[in-house]
């Protein structure tokens, strides 16, 4: 048996999680997680930078697409 779901449900889901994945917030919070497993030795200062570079692209990937506090 096939489940119709609405399609505007669906986009309102999408929606929604891209505005959290991109969120400056979200954004902050997983960048002090980072710096706090820096500091107690979890991840080099390498993957540091990496995590940092990553985390800056999307905040700008965010900002393309209009997602602000």
């Amino acid at each position: 048996m096939f489940f119709k779901f609405p399609i505007w449900a669906i986009k309102q889901v999408i929606e929604h999680a891209e505005a959290e994945y991109f969120s400056p917030e979200a954004i902050r919070r997983e960048l002090s997680q980072r710096q706090y497993m820096l500091e107690n030795k979890e991840i080099t200062l390498e993957e540091y930078r990496e995590h940092e570079r990553r985390l800056f692209e999307r905040l700008m990937l965010g900002q393309k697409r209009g997602i602000e506090e």
